[in-house]
């Protein structure tokens, strides 16, 4: 199963997969600032919200044609703070068109400001 369609499945499977370890409101901002910072990771737009995390120099490859298939918060088990995990899909500069592909991106906190994305 591939396609938009899949995305509920593709989601449950990984809720499943990872177990929740934060509190619910936490796990849903940080699965929807993840997909914020993925998609600007990976389409190069929003980028400039985030210069700490992508500094001027940083240049990757473009993707098109992407979304996120799933997201998850959890907490950090490499270290503090708190990370979200993804499946997207998109077509490389190649143009060749994927599904079920993975990604994390990591978040501190200081203080009770907001979560701020960390390489």
């Amino acid at each position: 199963m591939s396609g938009p369609g899949a995305d509920p499945v593709v989601q449950r499977a990984v809720e499943d997969a990872i177990p929740p370890d934060l509190p619910p409101d936490i796990e849903r901002e940080v699965a929807e600032l993840g997909r914020r910072v993925w998609l600007a990771e990976v389409t190069g737009e929003g980028r400039d919200r985030w210069p700490g995390y992508f500094p001027a120099t940083v240049r990757s490859t473009l993707y098109a044609r992407v979304r996120i298939q799933a997201a998850v918060g959890r907490r950090d088990q490499e270290g503090p703070g708190v990370v979200a995990h993804l499946v997207w899909a998109g077509a490389g500069p190649s143009g060749t068109y994927m599904d079920g592909r993975t990604a994390t991106v990591r978040f501190i906190r200081k203080g009770v400001g907001t979560w701020t994305p960390q390489r």
